[in-house]
């Protein structure tokens, strides 16, 4: 693997990504495209009975086909370059509220009224201490 350091990188869609794959990716996408649509063109042009309309449609959709041959492609030859870790830490909850600009008090208030389903999100999540949080806001045990 080449050394990302020497690389250019750009963020796109809040993604990063190399500049030179991107490129290359675009590339790749718009020959195949417009290299499907024309063959569809000229395919659909000889089936008579055709109209110029389903000739046409039906180059497009070629088209899109060479589109989504290109994004596998380019998927294939450029692969992720980050690192995703499925880990779960325990935030401080104290440091949760100050970035959330909230008090322990507000926090309280407002997970009395949490939905059924956010607090299912927050089991799945491990987030503990907001449920434990709310279990003490309504003055019971939420397990």
């Amino acid at each position: 693997m080449a050394n990302h350091s020497t690389k250019k990188f750009a963020e796109v869609w809040g993604d990063t990504l190399v500049l030179k794959e991107l490129f290359f990716s675009a590339i790749l996408g718009i020959s195949l495209t417009m290299f499907g649509y024309i063959v569809g063109v000229r395919f659909f042009a000889e089936i008579k009975g055709l109209s110029k309309a389903l000739i046409t449609g039906y180059a497009l959709m070629t088209g899109i086909l060479g589109c989504v041959v290109a994004g596998i492609i380019a998927s294939i030859l450029y692969k992720p370059k980050r690192t995703v870790e499925d880990m779960i830490v325990q935030e401080d909850i104290a440091a949760v509220l100050k970035a959330g600009d909230m008090t322990l008090e507000e926090e309280t208030l407002a997970m009395r009224n949490v939905d059924e389903q956010v607090l299912n999100e927050m089991k799945e999540l491990n987030l503990q201490v907001l449920l434990d949080l709310r279990a003490s806001a309504k003055g019971g045990d939420f397990k």
